[in-house]
């Protein structure tokens, strides 16, 4: 399906096994591109794109909670203490986490409800729940278009673009980077 692969330098993971897993999963997410025939493989697609986003923005959490020396760019220390203080999994929280806290805020407002939405594609990895995003068809030809499929992975470059760009580990840990190649559309 994709013909492009865009790859983002992603020099804002703390954790170096979840670098490691982004990069296979990334690898992942394109071999099901180049193998997506007759949209076959949207819905993963989407899934992991999904998957991709979450694990990214959770890094930033993470961060924030165990590199108190380090800290984290461009979150004041005041929040970065508040978010080392809670606990947060699972998408949902991660994405009320950032709202709380403005972390997207440079992506625009619309950003949240964006990962909300791609969060709720991506929680369509069960069978059972389809008729969420709410305007979402239930036949899930219907659901995981090429549309969605494009806007998933523009979102999920968006995002990680932002993070690489605004949450940078410090000088002298570019070499810890990961780089993470998404298919483009």
């Amino acid at each position: 399906m994709a013909s492009k692969i865009e790859t983002i330098i992603c020099g804002f993971i703390g954790d170096f096994k979840v670098g490691d897993n982004l990069v296979r999963n990334a690898d992942a997410l394109c071999r099901l591109s180049e193998a997506n025939v007759k949209g076959l493989l949207n819905k993963l697609i989407v899934i992991q794109a999904g998957s991709i986003t979450e694990a990214a923005l959770d890094q930033i959490i993470y961060r924030a909670q165990n590199f108190n020396r380090e800290g984290v760019p461009n979150i004041s220390e005041a929040d970065r203490k508040a978010i080392e203080a809670t606990t947060v999994e699972r998408f949902n929280n991660i994405l009320q986490t950032m709202q709380k806290y403005k972390i997207l805020d440079g992506l625009g407002g619309g950003v949240y409800d964006e990962l909300h939405k791609l969060r709720r594609y991506r929680n369509r990895v069960h069978i059972q729940i389809d008729t969420d995003p709410k305007d979402a068809p239930r036949d899930e030809d219907g659901a995981f278009s090429t549309k969605v499929v494009k806007w998933s992975l523009d979102l999920c470059i968006t995002v990680l673009k932002y993070l690489a760009a605004t949450y940078p580990r410090p000088k002298g840990m570019e070499r810890y980077a990961h780089a993470l190649s998404i298919p483009v559309d």
